[in-house]
């Protein structure tokens, strides 16, 4: 298996080298991510407010976000709008969103909208009733009919759909979807409830040419010019009354409900249009410039996609590419000789480091990792009559302390496993049920969310983030204790009133900190009908491919699983679920903040070692920076879930670019310091524009600018020269020297330590063993207090950059590619005898280690 892995990269190399240049071009094709500034309706001035007509006079909606747009979240809020008729379903006055396209001036008709998918689902997209054909394209409502609309040629069952015809020129007529758009693809809301004021919110995902091909939003015409503007959409809302197609009241029909579509004519008449303006998906950077690879972890790919195209805009005209890899593979590159610039959170200490190497190592971005959440409010039977009046509203709260998380990433909730498991059939449902969760939220104690918050999405793909939350985990006495078995009711909780919820006994005493997130149950649930296909935890909560799909996955109302038995595919098998439905969404994903931002997700309090619920706010991120302690290695500063600083965010995530001065070409070395000088400068002011810093990343403090500055300069005056020629002994380029006990070789650091992000004296940084460069299977060793946390800094002084923005785009919807490409170039060279082999070794030891007796392999 080696010696076949080890052929194929090496005949591999330059295809991947091929393949780099086409996703760094790639990644031109796809527009930049959003913040949730913009959600708030105060980021870019972009805002939109449109008014009703008619009967729909006092309906105002907002849309936060009209500009610049990507795959992200928007918010859409209205008043003006009467109370929702429902109990527990949508009987009248509610509204109905889609995203459409359309060239004409006046806005689209409804042949060129996105809308009908949901009726997958059945009437009231999984409401308890709602109209027949309220969520569908179906024109035909039996004794019903609509005036003012003339009807299309019947399909072959006699019923008349309108339909749906693509930017491309395609008209499909045979029902509600088509292979343009399904259940699981169509971001159409339904069903928009309006509380007894007349107000409401929903959230509402804006997609690409790239997510609906069939509207093409954001694509550049053919042939078009550099730069060229994509194709404008539309978002439309349809306001629903008490009255039908007919003038018959709602209350008159069969049902008791409204029963017709939006998109039948006297219905879509009261439309209110929003134009929406794409990201262009097209060419942004210079062709036939240089491009320098860069490839990293994910924390940092939102704030380098912002990046990209002021620095491709820029004199230089050089393109920096990046592939999305591992922690573990960006430490391969490092130190593979043929360096590049990687993005990483622990650096390559001790033996990793070849001799005589000397990477530099740089702050370039500060953010966090996060439970991000989309959970809508959901009255348990008996809740009294004002909860139950909430149902359906964004609850926008979530204290978790590190026991609850290790609840929840421990298959420990019976929502998280399964019903039938007999490990966990003694716990509490979910989060919802559990005495000790309500003991810390309040709010969720007469709310009750059926098989939900049960566990959060997370990623398959090993990172030092995970690392870094299993270590907050096992630092935690209370969450060791509940690893340990030791049950609820007994030891630290004392107290009567806990479930005596114990840990699942596939978790016990399990070994941290982890990398990744074993699911070691291996119950399998059998059924009579289909005995040789159980369903087992991986079709009942799957793997996110990465942080980004978590998020937009929870965003959806997506929990990923395949659960539903299909006996008709070939062969028969579990095929995915439709997203929760509109009012019933109940979703966790493990995100960073960025994208958590992008996606519209609130992110949860963590409770730090302080004793404090602390959010990811900025705040709370240059807290946690201040935190940190030396890693042992010079420039890298490593987290310290121990310190008791009250204001500190306990997952906060510093990425730091990296790589080895000397084994770059003088070129190179310009390129790459010239992407940090544009990161520790304009590349941090917060904004909305090409070139700015995203919302969900707090600002370097200017003390850790400097220091990042500082490496950018060792790096242009060291590269092209012999490790033992000129900047080897902390010259006037600003190389320091290896820092910390044990570290061999593991860095230098151009302006020394970091005092956590208080002003301190330069100098080389001086760590203890243990420190983040440790291994993976080494805890942290808590240290002192913290210093204060820094002021957030001013904004820089540099010119605001007007240039088009892009996204990771292909990167991030191929990750397959990228890891591909990002090992391919990883182990090219030199550094593949030594890859492949712990590649391999890696690979076997964490199946020994999930498939060990009791355990479910993966």
């Amino acid at each position: 298996m080696i010696a076949a892995l080890r052929r194929f990269v090496q005949t591999s190399s330059v295809v991947a080298s091929v393949l780099l240049m086409v996703i760094g071009a790639a990644a031109l094709a796809f527009p930049r991510p959003a913040d949730a500034a913009a959600l708030a309706g105060s980021g870019d001035g972009s805002a939109v407010t449109v008014s009703g007509k008619g009967p729909y006079a006092d309906l105002k909606v907002t849309v936060s976000q009209t500009r610049n747009l990507v795959n992200q979240v928007v918010k859409i809020s209205w008043q003006g709008g009467a109370p929702t008729v429902s109990d527990t379903t949508y009987a009248a006055n509610y509204l109905q969103a889609m995203q459409c396209w359309g060239d004409e001036a006046t806005g689209p008709d409804p042949e060129q909208c996105q809308f009908g998918g949901s009726s997958a689902l059945g009437a009231g997209a999984g409401s308890q009733a709602a109209g027949a054909y309220t969520n569908t394209r179906q024109l035909t409502y039996g004794g019903l009919k609509d005036p003012d609309q003339q009807l299309p040629p019947p399909t072959g069952t006699g019923i008349s759909y309108v339909p749906f015809r693509s930017a491309a020129g395609d008209v499909i007529t045979k029902g509600n979807w088509n292979e343009f758009y399904d259940v699981n693809t169509t971001n159409e809301i339904p069903y928009a409830r309006s509380g007894p004021d007349g107000r409401g919110e929903v959230y509402f995902e804006t997609q690409t040419a790239l997510e609906a091909p069939g509207l093409g939003c954001g694509e550049v015409p053919a042939g078009a010019a550099n730069g060229s503007a994509g194709r404008s959409c539309w978002l439309v809302v349809v306001p629903r009354g008490t009255s039908e197609v007919d003038g018959s009241p709602y209350g008159s029909q069969p049902s008791g409900l409204l029963q017709s579509s939006p998109l039948t004519a006297s219905n879509w008449k009261h439309r209110l249009v929003v134009p929406l303006s794409f990201e262009p998906m097209g060419r942004f950077c210079p062709i036939g410039a240089d491009e320098r690879s860069t490839l990293g972890h994910e924390s940092v790919a939102e704030a380098v996609a912002r990046w990209q195209p002021a620095l491709c805009q820029s004199a230089a005209k050089t393109i920096y590419g990046y592939a999305q890899v591992t922690d573990d593979t960006a430490r391969a590159k490092l130190v593979s000789g043929r360096p590049g610039l990687v993005f990483l959170a622990r650096p390559a200490t001790g033996s990793q480091v070849p001799a005589g190497q000397r990477p530099v190592y740089a702050p370039v971005a500060l953010s966090g990792l996060t439970i991000g959440f989309f959970i809508e409010s959901q009255a348990g039977f008996g809740a009294p009559a004002a909860v139950k009046a909430r149902d359906g509203a964004r609850l926008n709260s979530l204290d978790l302390t590190p026991r609850l998380v290790a609840k929840l990433l421990t298959e420990s909730y019976q929502d998280g496993n399964s019903r039938f498991a007999p490990s966990t059939a003694e716990n509490p449902f979910n989060l919802a049920r559990d005495p000790e969760f309500r003991k810390h939220n309040p709010a969720y104690k007469d709310l009750d969310f059926g098989g939900s918050l049960g566990d959060a999405l997370v990623s398959e793909a090993l990172s030092d983030a995970t690392w870094q939350l299993w270590n907050w985990v096992d630092q935690d006495p209370a969450a060791r204790e509940f690893l340990s078995g030791t049950p609820d009711n007994q030891g630290r909780y004392g107290d009567p009133a806990f479930s005596g919820m114990k840990v699942n006994p596939h978790y016990r005493n399990i070994d941290l900190p982890l990398s990744d997130f074993p699911k070691s149950d291996p119950f399998c649930q059998q059924f009579e009908d289909h005995p040789d296909h159980p369903l087992c935890i991986q079709d009942k909560h799957p793997y996110a491919s990465d942080m980004h799909a978590a998020a937009r996955a929870a965003a959806r109302g997506d929990t990923l699983a395949r659960s539903t038995w299909d006996s008709t595919s070939t062969p028969p098998g579990y095929k995915k679920n439709p997203p929760q439905p509109t009012g019933k969404r109940a979703v966790l994903a493990l995100t960073d903040t960025a994208t958590a931002s992008r996606y519209g997700l609130v992110t949860a309090k963590l409770q730090n070692a302080a004793g404090r619920f602390v959010g990811p706010d900025a705040a709370g991120l240059l807290a946690g920076h201040a935190a940190m302690r030396p890693s042992g290695v010079a420039g890298v500063m490593s987290p310290n879930p121990a310190a008791k600083a009250p204001n500190a965010y306990p997952l906060t995530l510093l990425t730091h670019a990296a790589t080895v001065p000397e084994a770059l070409t003088k070129q190179e070395g310009q390129d790459y310091a010239a992407l940090l000088k544009y990161a520790a400068g304009a590349g941090q002011r917060p904004g909305v524009s090409a070139g700015t810093l995203p919302e969900g990343y707090a600002p370097l403090p200017h003390s850790v600018r400097a220091k990042t500055l500082a490496a950018a300069e060792a790096i242009a005056s060291r590269a092209g020269t012999s490790p033992s020629g000129p900047g080897t002994s902390g010259d006037a380029g600003g190389a320091g020297s290896t820092g910390g006990a044990g570290s061999s070789g593991g860095g230098t650091a151009a302006g020394g330590g970091d005092s956590g992000g208080a002003a301190g004296a330069p100098g080389t940084q001086a760590g203890a063993a243990g420190g983040s460069g440790a291994s993976p299977s080494t805890a942290t060793t808590p240290s002192g207090s913290p210093s204060a946390p820094s002021a957030a800094p001013a904004a820089s002084d540099g010119p605001a950059v007007r240039t088009p923005a892009w996204v990771l785009g292909a990167v991030r919807y191929a990750l397959l590619i990228a890891l591909v490409v990002g090992l391919a170039a990883a182990v090219s060279g030199p550094l593949l005898p030594r890859v492949v082999p712990r590649l391999a070794a890696g690979i076997a030891a964490r199946r020994a280690r999930v498939t060990s007796p009791g355990k479910q392999g993966r």
